[in-house]
């Protein structure tokens, strides 16, 4: 696992530039808020989450979180249909916080064509090089 100033960026990873991870698993694909999104958000307090069997595409709404100083959105990474998503976090939404690239996952999709849309997903060098920037941005005192 890389650590990029201070935020971990798992190697075996796929990122979006909206901060969610992607992990494939066999030919479904587990989805995430990264951990420099969680810790810029603080203690999540509220997360929505899609419906199992909704048809998704890429940039549409995935799932939508709040804390007491944030309101923000992880947007689709892959087309295909939603087949599990995380019904611990309408009750513990912290588990984004405390574990987001273990039990704090949103959502697990079938992707249609994996191969296609990860061509628009971010991994290992590439991420590391993005999150340094969006660290820059917006982490007061980290500027490049």
């Amino acid at each position: 696992m890389a650590i990029i100033e201070g935020y971990n960026l798992p190697d075996d990873l796929y990122y979006t530039e909206d901060h969610a991870w992607v992990k494939v698993e066999g030919n479904l694909v587990r989805v995430g808020m990264n951990d420099f999104a969680q810790k810029l958000a603080g203690d999540i307090s509220f997360v929505k989450l899609p419906k199992v069997g909704k048809e998704v595409a890429i940039g549409k709404l995935l799932s939508s979180m709040q804390s007491g100083k944030w309101a923000g959105r992880i947007e689709v990474p892959v087309t295909g249909k939603i087949v599990e998503v995380n019904k611990v976090l309408l009750h513990e939404p912290q588990k984004m916080n405390h574990d987001c690239y273990g039990t704090g996952w949103i959502a697990l999709i079938e992707p249609s064509n994996f191969q296609e849309d990860s061509s628009k997903l971010m991994d290992g060098a590439q991420a590391a090089v993005w999150l340094k920037g969006e660290i820059a941005r917006n982490v007061p005192g980290k500027e490049g």
